[in-house]
């Protein structure tokens, strides 16, 4: 119990080198450690909010996100074709990668979905690989962009953005070092898949 003075025998854990165990005297010692950890959690988000940047003529708010940096609305004021020109922005990035030069994508805006206070708007981009033997290509990756939008948030809010490949549940941040191996492997086993077909 934190408010008792005594130590009861039961209570005794071993301690480990790399675990830092904490004991409150008092409840104000309690109450001090949470206050701190909620405001560096505060802080440490506000660190990640990217660089604000605004357009007086449009009054539209732009935050730099993830790993390749890319401007994308904030909460105050995304819409549906904001959105789709912030995630062609960003599959631009992906296709300057050189493992990607030679494939090409197209992206559309699927739906909007509303869950309480938050707006969820969906997107698809197909990526394929065509060739001078395939022109038109027969296989196809799919990645789905989920960018949720919450009006409890304040206006200048980044948006929160992730996304799923075809087949996968993993969903995937800015933040996170985009591979593309990623959409190499879903081509691989549709290919190959494809080939097995008999038509």
């Amino acid at each position: 119990m934190i408010l008792c003075n005594r130590r009861s025998i039961y209570n005794i854990r071993p301690e480990h080198n790399d675990h830092v165990y904490h004991s409150y005297r008092s409840t104000t010692d309690f109450i001090g450690r949470y206050v701190n950890q909620a405001v560096l959690n505060a802080l440490n988000i506000i660190n990640n909010l990217g660089d604000l940047t605004f357009d007086n003529e449009s009054d539209l708010a732009t935050r730099k996100l993830g790993y390749f940096g890319n401007q994308w609305p904030t909460c105050g004021s995304f819409n549906a074709q904001n959105g789709l020109e912030s995630v062609i922005n960003e599959m631009k990035s992906w296709n300057a990668l050189p493992a990607l030069k030679d494939w090409m994508f197209h992206a559309t805006f699927i739906s909007l979905q509303y869950k309480n206070s938050v707006e969820i708007y969906s997107y698809q981009i197909l990526w394929s690989v065509p060739t001078p033997a395939y022109p038109e290509p027969q296989v196809t990756v799919s990645v789905y962009f989920y960018i949720a939008i919450s009006h409890i948030y304040p206006p200048l809010f980044p948006a929160d953005v992730t996304y799923i490949f075809e087949g996968q549940q993993f969903a995937h941040s800015l933040n996170m070092i985009f591979r593309p191996k990623w959409l190499y492997d879903i081509l691989d086993m549709k290919t190959i898949m494809f080939k097995t077909f008999d038509f």
